[in-house]
């Protein structure tokens, strides 16, 4: 289900889908190309080129990096523009 959904990381090949439940990790072949098309970016949005996150999970923002399930992510330079704007037009 896309609301279990925390953020999805890139590892080199694969991609790993983190959920709300901790224990429950996915692994994918899937492209975040693939996920983009799939998934509506308002619920999960790219931010680097090895992260998308889920923007209803997001803890807090600081600077370039956003808190998510105690993790740091990095928004990097390329997305962040449209990041920023999907954020600040939410709601």
């Amino acid at each position: 289900m896309l609301n279990e959904i925390v953020y999805i990381e890139g590892m080199r090949d694969y991609r790993r889908i983190h959920t709300v439940n901790k224990n429950r990790k996915v692994m994918t072949l899937q492209n975040f190309s693939e996920f983009e098309k799939i998934i509506p970016s308002n619920l999960v949005c790219r931010v680097h080129k090895s992260f998308m996150v889920a923007l209803n999970k997001i803890e807090s923002i600081e600077r370039s990096r956003i808190k998510i399930a105690d993790q740091l992510i990095p928004v990097s330079e390329t997305y962040k523009e449209a990041f920023f704007h999907l954020i600040n037009n939410k709601g």
